[in-house]
This record gives structure tokens, C-alpha cells and sequence, in this order.
């Protein structure tokens, strides 16, 4: 089932969309993908906080009474299950010049199904030719110009990778186009640290911060291609894929250290919020897993 809100409505069919409309024009606004099961959006306050933070940078402006407001709306009488919802927020319609004042913003919410087949996966990743610049404001925020991740994306398919492996301008390893990337070495969790040119993902948040109670210590740091061959493990993490093994880089194999303490600690903490083992698939009209259900 697919859902969709729009400036104030649930809406079906074709979005009343202004010719002005500067997050068509010019990609002059933020998102935010959540994972929902069972109605209930994970992490939801994280997701949210970083949202109007970026907002509030980019002088746009949020109401976040309205958003909760919006997503209430648009998840009752949702069906049970996984869901993908993605809130985006632009400027909204101004006069012409890219420094013109924002009037008032235009917000989207849409609700599609999600597979959690996809999740805890294993994935290949090749390197990309483009690079993460850690002055960019557009490699820190979440924002809807997200034209170097498309051809990122599309570089890797032609490499027949999965996900591209971005490196930052000083030849760091800063991300994937969608996820953070972390090594395992011994019990330690190592990852790309703010300055690298990175977004701050919502699940690298959760993992840096369950780290200590799964055993784990937490590091953030200039990570080298170097320190990925050397790794136990490598990993990467999103709030709809949870985590996911990176198998190879440009076809090199990559060791595969132990992960399950990792993504057990992650489907805990996700349990906690909606009732449930975010692995599981159950269709039932009381939201209970059913007989078809299947473990991953």
C-alpha cells in the first residue's frame, strides 16, 4: 500500500506541484527515510532532530508540530508490516535567485512497502571516482542534491557492485552513497569521523551509542583503504538496512569477522520500539507474526 501527504492532505495521483517550487529547480531541500513496523517510525525523534537542525541551518523553515501531525495522519490505518517513510521538506516557492528568502516551506510525506529481506545482507562495493568534499554542506546534511550519490550509484552498477565506496577530497574513506561505513578490529568499532565529509547517519548514531553494552568500543577517525583490508570486518550501516556485511571492494575479498552480536544488539533496540523482531515478515490483521513468517 502506498500512501502519500502533501502541504497538509492525504493526496492520490499527481502532486499539485508550483512551477517556482525550489526543490524541483534546484534540489533546495532536505529528507528524512524511516523504517516504520507495525505504524511505529524507528528512531523517529533522531530522524526528526536532525531534520529541523538542518533546517534551521539552511534557514528553511520547520514546524514540527505540523510534521508530527502529518505523520500521524499518514500512518493510521496503515497496513502492518514494513514500511519505507520518507518526509521531505524544500523551501517552497520564492521569488528567482538562488539567495532569495524562503516563503512558506512545501512538505511531503510518502509511505511505501518495505522488504526486510533486504536487511543484514551482504554487499559489494567497488570505489567511485567521485568525492566527498568535507567543507560541502551538502556532504554533512541530508540534503535533496544528491546528484554525486546518483552517479556514484550508477558507476558501481557498471562495475557490477551493489554500492559505491566514496573517499573523501584528502583520500579518506568517508561512506557508501547510502549508508556509513565501520571496521571491526578485535572489539573495536572503527568509523569515519564527522570531518571526513560524512553524514552523521541515524543507525551509526544508535551502533556508536549501544557500543559499550555490546562489548564494543566505539572509535571516530580518519580510516585509511588500508584499514579496510586490515579489518576483521567491514560493515555498513542505514536506518532501513540496519547493517550489512561489505563481502569485497573492487573485487578483493574482505574477511568476514563475526557480526551476529552486532546485528542482534541492533534488532533489540528496534524491538523495544515496535514490538517486534525487525527480521521478521508476519501478515496478520492484529499486527501478531504469522505461521508464514520468516527469520533472517
Amino acid at each position: 500500500m502506498n500512501r502519500t501527504w502533501f502541504n497538509g492532505n492525504l493526496t492520490a495521483g499527481t502532486l499539485p506541484i508550483d512551477r517556482a517550487e525550489r526543490g524541483l529547480l534546484l534540489g533546495d531541500g532536505l529528507f528524512e527515510t524511516m523504517l516504520t513496523i507495525n505504524r511505529t517510525a524507528l528512531w523517529c525523534n533522531m530522524h526528526l532532530v536532525r531534520l529541523e537542525a538542518a533546517a534551521r541551518e539552511l534557514g528553511i523553515s520547520f514546524d514540527r508540530n505540523q510534521l508530527d501531525d502529518a505523520m500521524a495522519e499518514i500512518l493510521a490505518d496503515s497496513p502492518p508490516g514494513h514500511h519505507v517513510l520518507r518526509v521531505t521538506l524544500t523551501r517552497g516557492h520564492t521569488a528567482r535567485g538562488l539567495g532569495a528568502a524562503g516563503g512558506q516551506p512545501s512538505l511531503l510525506l510518502t509511505l511505501d512497502p518495505f522488504d526486510p529481506g533486504l536487511m543484514f545482507r551482504p554487499i559489494t562495493l567497488s570505489t567511485s571516482t567521485i568525492r566527498r568534499n568535507p567543507q560541502s554542506v551538502a556532504s554533512r546534511l541530508k540534503t535533496l542534491s544528491y546528484i554525486d550519490n546518483v552517479f556514484a550509484a550508477r558507476e558501481a552498477s557498471a562495475h557490477g557492485s551493489e554500492d559505491a565506496l566514496l573517499l573523501n577530497t584528502a583520500g579518506h574513506v568517508a561512506s557508501s552513497t547510502i549508508a556509513n561505513i565501520f571496521l571491526l578490529k578485535g572489539q573495536m568499532l572503527i568509523t569515519p569521523a564527522r570531518d571526513q565529509g560524512i553524514l552523521t547517519g541515524v543507525m551509526r548514531q544508535v551502533l556508536i551509542h549501544s557500543a559499550t553494552h555490546l562489548g564494543y568500543t566505539a572509535q571516530e577517525r580518519p580510516v585509511s583503504t588500508d584499514d579496510l583490508k586490515q579489518a576483521d570486518a567491514v560493515f555498513l550501516t542505514n536506518s532501513l538496512r540496519f547493517m550489512r556485511p561489505v563481502t569485497s571492494i573492487d573485487q578483493e575479498p574482505l574477511p568476514q569477522g563475526e557480526l551476529a552480536a552486532l546485528s542482534e544488539g541492533l534488532c533489540a533496540a528496534a524491538r523495544l520500539q515496535c514490538g517486534h523482531d525487525p527480521r521478521l515478515i508476519w501478515r496478520d490483521a492484529e499486527d501478531k507474526p504469522s505461521g508464514h513468517e520468516e527469520g533472517r
